[in-house]
């Protein structure tokens, strides 16, 4: 797929930001043609292995021409919306809801303006983002779990309890339900009891005035790397969350800190909370009322310095933390990106076919079919014309039509991979093999997928399948001879050629092949 992703601001280190940009990155290494378009310059605190494209605005005349066009924060959404078929099918990508923050009162009428805009596909990374676009906008929206980076956020030696105890507090000071006063006001009680301690602050911003004046005993970090993160909480002995409300869609540091195997303490709020499924239970923090310094103080004594407390909280987070991880977030929304893709397909196609004059009790599944077959031509004559481009979209619109037509959908996936969407052709590959067509062609198919995605080993096993169901050709075995060499293993990726060349004597791949092999 071509997907664009419009950002506001890529050069601000904010989770949102973050997150959207990592997204960009998975996809892009999947096979995916990746543009982020955004109004500043790229990050630096992130190379991107996409595209990158800095724009005056985000007019259809700037925008990249796409299948998925998503924006990201509600003023990026509607230009989504308006970008037209070419730029692809719009989506916002939903990481919390705007119109229940303070700081946007005065503009909470549009952005409701914008949560309602017809055409629109929505994805949640939560489940109470969810059921508020459901409620209170009527939105279906497609929900995926969310991810942190397991190569920067693992845990370290399990720590004793420290003197001072360090005090972990992330986040900007200024975003009023983050709620961070109290935090401070928890700690300037823990300073009046006598408890020893260290506030340990990270932030993408300068210390507010406040927090300068504060009186605590603060160790600061600004805009820290995310590689850098990881230690950062590993030094901690407590992590405290204090955002008052349901505005935060999904608090990262919560979770990067649990994987760090940090104790947490969390306010009791819907996005803390909605992780207990996942684990069927609430062992992974210290739960405490939003807004309550002295209930915080007291928790952030107890996980901080009681052994067989902080032993449990570091087990039951490193338990919940395994759950968000980045391949499981990444399929999801490559799964959301191409039903979406699909949906728009079959809405086009059947919005041509309703177009004509038809008897309101003409047979739909006649007609559809009649548009099917259309279809399919227009893919075997863009084919003849050398546009595989052109035929795999034609493909893709008739395989929307007759999802359950294996021999379609096949098609499909084959004409995918024509023209390098190596992911997409995989997925759906995968769907055929699930639903119990896994054919020598399906697998094949697979292997072809994955040899392009740089999945040596897992395709060598997709074209041994294929051998085994009964694709005992020439061509089969040279691609398996390629597979095997690349994963290492020469022998048998020598016989696999020599193979190929019985069965079809000057085999040029297969030839060519064994010659390279005879000249290593």
């Amino acid at each position: 797929m071509r997907i664009t992703w419009l950002l506001e601001t890529a050069d601000q280190l904010w989770g949102g930001v973050k997150v959207a940009l990592e997204d960009a990155n998975w996809l892009q290494r999947r096979g995916h043609q990746v543009t982020v378009v955004s109004r500043s310059g790229p990050p630096a605190w992130l190379r991107l292995e996409c595209a990158f494209q800095r724009v005056a605005d985000f007019r259809p005349e700037n925008l990249p021409d796409g299948d998925v066009v998503v924006g990201t924060f509600w003023t990026t959404v509607p230009f989504a919306a308006a970008a037209g078929p070419t730029k692809g099918v719009p989506v916002h990508f939903c990481q919390g809801y705007e119109g229940d923050n303070p700081e946007f009162a005065a503009h909470r009428a549009r952005i409701e303006a914008v949560y309602q805009l017809p055409g629109v596909r929505h994805v949640t990374i939560s489940p109470h983002l969810s059921r508020l676009l459901r409620e209170r906008f009527g939105r279906t929206p497609h929900e995926v779990v969310y991810a942190i980076d397991h190569a920067v956020h693992f845990p370290g030696p399990e720590r004793a309890p420290g003197s001072p105890l360090r005090v972990g507090l992330v986040g900007p000071y200024s975003v009023a339900w983050k709620d961070l006063p109290t935090g401070y006001a928890a700690c300037r009680l823990l300073q009046k009891v006598g408890q020893q301690f260290v506030l340990v602050r990270a932030s993408n911003t300068p210390p507010a005035p406040d927090e300068a004046t504060s009186g605590l005993p603060i160790e600061w970090h600004q805009q820290l790397a995310p590689a850098r993160m990881g230690d950062f909480y590993r030094s901690l002995d407590v992590l405290v969350c204090t955002s008052s409300g349901a505005e935060e869609g999904f608090f990262l540091p919560a979770i990067e800190a649990m994987a760090c195997g940090v104790p947490t303490v969390l306010t009791d709020i819907p996005c803390f909370r909605e992780h207990q499924p996942r684990v069927g239970h609430d062992r992974y923090a210290l739960f405490v009322p939003p807004k309550d310094a002295q209930a915080m103080a007291e928790a952030i004594v107890v996980a901080g310095g009681l052994p067989s407390v902080r032993r449990t909280l570091r087990d039951g987070g490193i338990e919940l933390a395994a759950h968000y991880h980045p391949d499981r977030h990444g399929q999801a929304l490559e799964a959301a990106f191409a039903g979406f893709v699909r949906d728009a397909a079959a809405a086009t196609a059947a919005t041509a076919a309703g177009s004509g004059a038809i008897d309101g009790d003409a047979d739909v599944d006649a007609i559809l079919a009649d548009v099917s077959t259309t279809l399919r031509e227009l893919a075997d004559t863009m084919i003849g014309r050398g546009s595989a481009t052109g035929a795999a979209r034609a493909q893709l619109a008739a395989s929307s039509l007759a999802p359950d037509d294996a021999e379609l959908l096949l098609a499909a996936a084959r004409a995918q991979l024509a023209i390098g969407q190596a992911a997409t052709a995989l997925q759906w590959f995968d769907d055929l093999a699930a639903r119990g067509s896994a054919t020598a062609a399906v697998q094949a198919g697979r292997g072809e997928a994955l040899h392009a995605l740089g999945r040596h080993a897992e395709a060598a096993a997709a074209f041994a399948q294929a051998l085994q169901l009964g694709d005992r050709s020439a061509d089969a075995h040279n691609r398996l001879g390629v597979a095997l060499y690349q994963c290492g293993d020469t022998a048998a990726a020598r016989s696999n050629f020599e193979r190929a060349v019985v069965l079809q004597p000057g085999h040029p791949d297969a030839t060519a092949n064994l010659t390279a092999i005879g000249g290593a």
